[in-house]
């Protein structure tokens, strides 16, 4: 297999990479690769994602039915709706890889909320719930006070060329808001627990950032950060049953523990190590946080 990425780091250039020594859940041949200087986390090869991947669906290990898409990704949709709830009202906004439009069913009734989304499946869903959504950036043909991606970046071969292209469609005084998993969740640095390493590492996610890279990513690219912030989405129990058990479900199979939950995600989120990570970004080139 012809390595990509492993000469050099494609964030900071180094040659100084490291093999983290993890499995992937779901494909044997590829290494998840860090660089020892600015700490961006990758993959040995992204020759496994060609141009159809995702429009073909193959992101999933069989074609998944919207509503169970939809079904598993409502916890999420709502949270983030009610984050931003007051900041899309009356605004013209676009989700960027929407999946099957979760968070755009949430936010069509106060907001203009149109998707991009490849997979070719999903069409006749979205048209039977009423939804915009292009198949791909060169087909938009206006701009947005609001970007969104919730869960792509990391899925990107080019994430830099990706929001170069998303820019030309937001508006000069908009926001682009995404939303990544963090690498410096608690699982995998302060617990260290490799089960979870070599679960959360797939071969769909082509990087993995933390606070340092993502910062470092569009500060490169001249844009202005208006706040990096932590979101934890999973609790103790969850965590638990990872470093005793090695499995997931946690959450669900001892749920007694989750009434502790607002006081260890607010720990988590304090001392840095959430899983989540969400990113406001704007035009403007001085770059502050």
């Amino acid at each position: 297999m012809k390595k990509l990425q492993t000469e050099k780091c494609y964030l900071c250039g180094s040659k100084n990479i490291i093999d983290k020594g993890y499995r992937l859940r779901d494909n044997k041949d590829l290494k998840v690769l860090e660089c020892r200087n600015c700490s961006l986390v990758f993959l040995s090869s992204f020759e496994h994602i060609n141009k159809d991947f995702y429009k073909s669906g193959k992101m999933h290990s069989q074609m998944l039915d919207p509503q169970i898409w939809l079904d598993v990704s409502k916890t999420d949709d709502e949270r983030r709706f009610k984050l931003l709830k007051n900041k899309i009202q009356n605004k013209k906004i676009l989700d960027f890889g929407c999946g099957a439009g979760g968070f755009l069913i949430l936010s069509k009734n106060i907001a203009h909320a149109d998707g991009v989304e490849e997979q070719e499946s999903l069409t006749t869903f979205f048209q039977k719930n009423k939804l915009t959504v292009f198949n791909s950036i060169n087909s938009l043909n206006s701009k947005y006070d609001i970007i969104t991606m919730f869960h792509v970046l990391e899925h990107l071969k080019d994430p830099k060329n990706v929001i170069i292209k998303l820019l030309e469609y937001l508006k000069d005084d908009g926001e682009l808001i995404i939303e990544v998993p963090n690498e410096d969740d608690a699982l995998l640095t302060l617990y260290k627990c490799k089960p979870f390493a070599n679960f959360t590492h797939w071969s769909c996610h082509l990087f993995c950032f933390n606070k340092q890279t993502l910062k470092k990513l569009f500060e490169e690219m001249g844009l202005k950060i208006n706040y990096i912030k932590p979101i934890q989405r999973y609790g103790l129990a969850n965590h638990l049953y990872w470093v005793i058990k090695g499995q997931k479900g946690g959450h669900l199979k001892w749920a007694f523990l989750n009434k502790f939950d607002i006081i260890y995600k607010n720990i988590l989120k304090i001392i840095g190590k959430s899983d989540t990570l969400i990113i406001s970004i704007s035009k403007r080139n001085k770059t502050t946080i």
